[in-house]
């Protein structure tokens, strides 16, 4: 592990502080990852900036959460994972749907299940997607501008997925509960 430290608001550099605060006043805590991610204020910024921007699209915030656990769930990223998996619960995703992402089994509600295959296909492809790929996302009742916002969600989560791979950041007890291990790679 190379990220050791995990600040309180306190121990936080000073441009991270409000940030950091902003989670206590939404979540009553503050999730490890940003206090892992607090070290550097600018990553700490982007990431909630972007974090945000993916409020201020057409996805629904059960959908959003969706976006953020098929990254988390194709970056084998066991931190986020479990917290979104609470947290799409907390959006109104139903059990079937995140069970159906932790297990990389079908999704029943075809629009959904176009999300999640269309994140999954960009991470595989490294955003070089099929046109087919494309079509059948903007057939499952997406729009263009969605594409774009997808890949906006894809980065984000890309961010605290990536820095939760070298901190190997412990799960916070409001996450425990939904906690996920990866297949085993073959």
């Amino acid at each position: 592990m190379s990220l050791k430290t995990i600040h309180s608001v306190e121990t936080a550099p000073q441009a991270s502080q409000e940030i950091l605060k902003g989670f206590v006043e939404r979540l009553g805590f503050v999730p490890n990852i940003a206090s892992i991610m607090a070290e550097s204020p600018a990553t700490l910024k982007g990431y909630t900036a972007t974090y945000g921007l993916l409020s201020e699209t057409d996805f629904t915030p059960a959908e959003q959460q969706l976006i953020f656990l098929a990254v988390s769930r194709a970056n084998s990223c066991t931190y986020c994972v479990a917290a979104h998996s609470v947290a799409g619960k907390m959006m109104g995703l139903d059990d079937e749907t995140i069970a159906a992402v932790r297990n990389d089994t079908p999704i029943l509600d075809s629009k959904l299940a176009a999300i999640v295959s269309f994140v999954s296909h960009l991470i595989d492809t490294r955003g070089f997607a099929k046109q087919d790929r494309i079509n059948d996302f903007l057939a499952a009742g997406h729009t263009e501008a969605q594409i774009l916002e997808v890949i906006m969600g894809i980065a984000t989560k890309t961010i605290s997925n990536y820095a939760n791979h070298i901190a190997n950041t412990p799960l916070d007890d409001a996450f425990a509960p939904m906690a996920w291990t990866p297949p085993a790679k073959t």
